[in-house]
This record gives C-alpha cells, sequence and structure tokens, in this order.
C-alpha cells in the first residue's frame, strides 16, 4: 500500500511538472519580471471604420526592472497611427520607440534608468492608445472585423482581462465568434469578452460578421465570404466541441476497460488455505525466486533480492564478506540451485584474485566497452534465468495485466495530446480530465500484476502463505511467542525478510527476541543491504559506457483561427 501511495504521488507530481513545462509556466515562474493582474482592453469604431484603441494594462513586479514595453506587429491590412504610452499617475517616464511604422510599433516606456526594487514600485499601470485603420474588412457577401486583442507574445500570465469592442449603431452584426470560447455580454453594439486565469504565450481574439456598410477606410477582401468564414468558425467549434467531450469520455472509456479487463482476468480463484501466520519458511525456494514470485509478481528481481542471494550464499559458505564492502568469493564445492549457482560464477568472473570488489569494476567498467557490455549481458543472462523459474510454475496469468499496460498506455498518450492540442481552449477544465487521464492510465503500472491479473490455485496458495510469513516476521508478538531456536533459523529469517523487504523491522525484532542467537551470528555485521544499489549502479555505469562508445551525431481569406490583426505583446525590462 505503501508502494501504491508514493507511485500515485509520483504519479500527480510529474503531471505537475508536465503541465507547468508545456503551458510556459515554468519559463514565466524562473525568469519572468512580472505578472498581469488585469487587462482592460477598448477598440471603438467610429463612422469612418477607424478603431480607437486604449489598453490599461496592470503589471504586478516580480524583479528589479527599469520600465515596461509594448509591441504591435504588423497584422493583415490594418495601419496605425497617433500613438501614445504612458505610465497611470507617474510622471517623468519617457518613451523610446525600438520600431515604428505605419504598420506597427515596439515602444520601451521607461521609469527609471536605475533599476527599481518591486518593493519601492509594486503595480505598474501601462496605458497604451493608437487608432487602426483598415480593421473593417469588406468582403463579396459579408464584412467583417478580425481583432486579436490579446497577443501570444505574452509571456505571463494575466488573472483577469476584459476587452470591450464598441461599434456605432448603424453597424448592424450578423455573428460573433471568440478564439477560444469567451464569455460575452452584449449592451446594444458594445460586446464585452472577459476571461480569467490566462496562460502564458496565450491570444484571444474574436471575429464580428456584419452586414456591409460605407465606410472610409476599409479594406476589399474579394477573398472573404460568409461561407468561408463560417466554414473556419464551424471547424474551430468542432474542435472545441471535441475538447469538452473528448477528455471525459476517453476517461469514462479507460474506467470502463479496466473493469472488463479486471472482471474477466482479474479474478482470484478460490483455494481452501485459511492460514493467519506462517511461523515456518513456507517453501524451501530461494530468497530471489521468492522475491521475483512474491514481491515483483514475475516482473523482475529487485535490490532486495540480490541481497538476498548474497546473503543466503554466505550463509552457506561460498563468499565472505569484508566491512570495507568487498566480496571474497570462495572455491568451495556444493549443491546450488540454477539460478544461485549462475549468481555465484557471476561473482567468481568478475572478481580479482577471488575478491569482487564493486569500486574497481566499476572504474573497469566506465573504460571497457567491451567489458561494460559483456558484463551487461550476464547481469541480464542471471535476471532472465530467476523470471523463467519463476514462471514456469504458471503460478500468476499476467495476460490481463499486458491488456491494463495498453490501455494505460494509451491512455496516458491521450492525456499528453489532449492537454497540448486542447489547453488553451479551457485550460483549468483540460488540467483536471488530462491529470483524471493521466492517473487512470498510469495506475495500471504502478497497482499489484495479479489486480489485473490472477493467480493458479497453487500460485494464490504459494502467494498467501509467504504473505502470511511476512505478517508473523512483522508482528512482533507473534515472533516473541515463538521466536527462532537457533542461529540457523535466525539467519534463514533474516535472508527471507530481506527477499520480501521487510529485513529491517524484523532485524529490530529478533534483537529483542532472540539477544543470545543475534550476539553469535555475524550476519547483521556486514553492508548486505547495500550490494542490491551497487548492481544497480554498475549496471548504469555499464550502460552509459555502451551507449557512450556506439552514440553517432547527426548533424488574404477570412483568416483561420489565430490570424487576427492586433496582437503582439509586451513586458518589462
Amino acid at each position: 500500500m505503501k508502494r501504491i501511495i508514493f507511485g500515485v504521488v509520483a504519479l500527480i507530481f510529474g503531471y505537475f511538472v508536465f503541465v507547468f513545462l508545456v503551458s510556459g509556466y515554468a519559463k514565466w515562474f524562473f525568469s519572468g519580471m512580472y505578472k498581469i493582474e488585469f487587462a482592460n482592453i477598448e477598440q471603438k469604431m467610429d463612422k469612418d471604420g477607424v478603431f480607437h484603441v486604449h489598453e490599461i494594462i496592470t503589471f504586478e513586479m516580480k524583479e528589479p526592472f527599469r520600465g515596461v514595453y509594448r509591441e504591435v506587429p504588423q497584422s493583415r491590412a490594418v495601419n496605425i497611427e497617433n500613438v501614445k504610452l504612458w505610465i497611470e499617475n507617474f510622471e517623468g517616464e519617457w518613451v523610446e520607440f525600438l520600431e515604428k511604422n505605419s504598420k506597427g510599433f515596439k515602444a520601451r516606456v521607461w521609469i527609471s534608468k536605475a533599476p527599481i526594487s518591486p518593493e519601492k514600485m509594486k503595480r505598474v499601470v501601462l496605458h497604451v492608445k493608437y487608432d487602426a485603420k483598415y480593421v473593417y474588412e469588406k468582403g463579396k457577401d459579408v464584412s467583417q472585423v478580425f481583432r486579436k486583442f490579446w497577443g501570444e507574445d505574452w509571456n505571463s500570465p494575466v488573472e483577469n482581462l476584459v476587452a470591450r469592442f464598441i461599434f456605432p449603431k448603424n453597424v448592424r452584426l450578423l455573428k460573433v465568434y471568440s478564439h477560444p470560447k469567451l464569455n460575452v455580454q452584449k449592451k446594444g453594439n458594445e460586446y464585452i469578452f472577459s476571461a480569467k486565469n490566462i496562460p502564458p504565450n496565450t491570444f484571444l481574439e474574436a471575429r464580428f460578421l456584419m452586414e456591409k456598410i460605407p465606410v472610409k477606410y476599409q479594406y476589399e477582401n474579394p477573398m472573404l465570404t460568409l461561407k468561408s468564414a463560417e466554414e473556419i468558425e464551424n471547424d474551430f467549434t468542432k474542435k472545441y466541441v471535441f475538447s469538452i467531450f473528448l477528455p471525459p469520455i476517453t476517461f469514462a472509456v479507460v474506467v470502463v476497460l479496466l473493469f472488463l479487463v479486471f472482471n474477466f482476468f482479474g479474478k482470484e480463484k478460490k483455494v481452501s488455505y485459511q492460514g493467519v501466520y506462517e511461523r515456518e519458511i513456507p517453501y524451501p525456494d530461494t530468497p530471489d525466486i521468492v522475491n521475483a514470485i512474491v514481491i515483483n509478481q514475475l516482473g523482475k528481481i529487485d535490490e532486495n533480492g540480490i541481497n538476498a542471494v548474497i546473503m543466503d550464499l554466505y550463509r552457506k559458505g561460498f563468499l565472505n564478506l569484508d566491512k570495507k564492502g568487498y566480496i571474497e568469493v570462495l572455491e568451495k564445492e556444493g549443491n546450488l540451485n540454477s539460478t544461485e549457482g549462475y549468481f555465484y560464477q557471476f561473482l567468481k568472473k568478475y572478481s580479482r584474485d577471488g575478491i569482487f570488489s564493486f569500486s574497481d569494476l566499476k572504474k573497469a567498467l566506465s573504460r571497457d566497452k567491451k567489458l561494460a557490455k559483456e558484463f551487461l549481458d550476464d547481469f541480464k543472462v542471471y535476471k532472465t534465468l530467476v523470471l523463467d523459474e519463476a514462471r514456469s510454475r504458471n503460478y500468476l496469468s499476467v495476460k490481463g495485466t499486458y491488456i491494463s499496460y495498453v490501455i494505460g498506455i494509451t491512455s496516458v498518450i491521450a492525456s499528453f495530446l489532449y492537454f497540448l492540442v486542447f489547453f488553451k481552449q479551457n485550460f483549468l477544465y483540460q488540467f483536471i480530465f488530462s491529470g483524471l487521464l493521466f492517473l487512470a492510465g498510469g495506475i495500471t503500472f504502478i497497482l499489484p500484476r495479479d489486480v489485473f491479473g490472477s493467480w493458479s490455485k497453487e500460485g494464490r496458495e504459494y502467494y498467501l502463505k509467504w504473505i502470511n510469513f511476512m505478517k508473523f516476521l512483522e508482528d512482533y508478538s507473534a515472533l516473541s511467542m515463538y521466536p527462532p531456536e537457533s542461529v540457523i533459523l535466525w539467519e534463514d529469517y533474516l535472508v527471507y525478510a530481506t527477499a520480501l523487504g521487510i529485513a529491517d523491522k524484523v532485524e529490530k525484532h529478533l534483537k529483542k527476541v532472540a539477544p543470545k542467537e543475534f550476539e553469535e551470528s555475524r550476519l547483521y555485521y556486514y553492508p548486505y543491504m547495500g550490494f542490491g544499489r551497487q548492481f544497480v549502479v554498475m549496471s548504469t555505469v555499464a550502460t552509459s559506457a555502451v551507449s557512450a562508445s556506439s552514440s553517432n551525431t547527426f548533424s488574404g481569406g477570412a483568416g483561420g483561427v489565430g490570424g487576427g490583426s492586433g496582437g503582439g505583446g509586451g513586458g518589462a525590462f
């Protein structure tokens, strides 16, 4: 249960990191100088077709700054005039135009030549005014105003934004669209769009389709038709509908499929065994086999399994353990099963003068690609032998487990795709449902393999007996009532407790219930609990050596979504 809880927490954390990175929040959080608290944008069309734009942008400063800037790029056929920028309730600012022409501008508004601390000036309210001509586009059978009132070049999120479009009384609007879908209020010929918690680098735009009227500053756009504009908007609406319904539907399908897999493949067979505790070692299997079957359910042998094998070989007199972390591989004849026998020969092969040194071998692996590859192959053979032996018993069917993995991978991929494609449509909604998909998919890899797989009758009894043996070892009162009667039995307990991942707890219990046996045993003196981790480290070193040596170096129209005039961005400097 602890492993499952840890896995779920890790999944949630990983998902938050993914969202944080891809949504632009990470870059803003670590390098952003400001946050946009509020943006109030007014675009008012006069009778000649000129749009009088007034933006009021409230910056909350995070880092020392000298001023703020705003840029409006060239877009569609629009001409820009009468550009003015100033800071509200502040005297002494000066404007530096880095670029300025009839199509757009880029301007800095300096407040100070020396950096100003946010503590001294927490908020900056920037006013931007300009006139935009030829925003009104006259098409074949319809006219439009297509404006991007917030551009994707702002690298800060926006807490609140309100955009007002005001049209003359003689303008008769047919349809109004926004990208993404936004709340809109209508007051006569005034349209008010509102949005909250806009992610960084996200644009907002509106398309107004209207009956044609003669205005002085109009752009002749013969490619614009009511049909072409509506086709674009219908495509966008379909995508929006998909963004709303597809994630929850996919989540529901994933849950149903997992339930069906559990129902058909995960139900356990009933067994007659009803034991509560096992006070004796249930089966004479070696600890690596027990680790692979009971703890990892035919998935692998882990560090505890390797620790336990080394302890068992030491206990049987095939190894000697040095307090400095060396393993002395002794020359001894004896009957070992295939997996322990192979591991003993494996240690012998990579020893020098009978000494297996982790530090010396790591150095050799990092320098010698051939040796590294040979080590990886030999270590893989050992792990394969363990799994082959464990699987040959046919204790656990994992067909349902593999089906759940396929469903899980599909769910995780879908969660990434949905978030990447749709999060700018509705950030919070996509965050929740993509997160549920990610969690549903990811948890299939965290749950024990017998959740969607099932034990045979023999396998279920085998599993339950070892679990009950674990319970006996972990229960101090039960262990103190039936303490081990000899040093040999005490060491047996500790070997299998290690394979089952409960060695620390059992050793503490045994120190109390069998102090005499504990003192007579030498097993606890040695750093056997670190050996499994050392093999993982050596595998990493060997893999890096092989990879490094073998790597190669390879050297007009109506306007689609995001094509509205205006936009741009801004920031602080």
